[in-house]
């Protein structure tokens, strides 16, 4: 129900929730999904390039987290 394709930085932070640019409203601050924090593009660009690893994006264009690029914590809550 809530896929969408080409939604800009994502970033996952618990199973198959993130935070992530929204193209399709501007109502930020509302529930407006099943748990994703919706951002501003230019946010959730920021965010992304705050929180990224300085590691290569792998052939499937995904960053992944290990041993020694442990990521950023997040801490979520109301």
């Amino acid at each position: 129900y809530y896929y969408l394709e080409d939604v800009p930085w994502v970033q996952y932070f618990y199973e198959d929730y993130s935070f992530h640019g929204a193209t399709w409203h501007n109502n930020f601050g509302q529930p407006m999904s099943r748990g994703c924090v919706n951002m501003r593009v230019e946010d959730a660009k920021w965010l992304f390039e705050w929180a990224a690893a300085s590691m290569d994006v792998d052939a499937s264009g995904w960053l992944f987290s290990g041993a020694e690029e442990p990521g950023t914590l997040v801490v979520v809550h109301e």
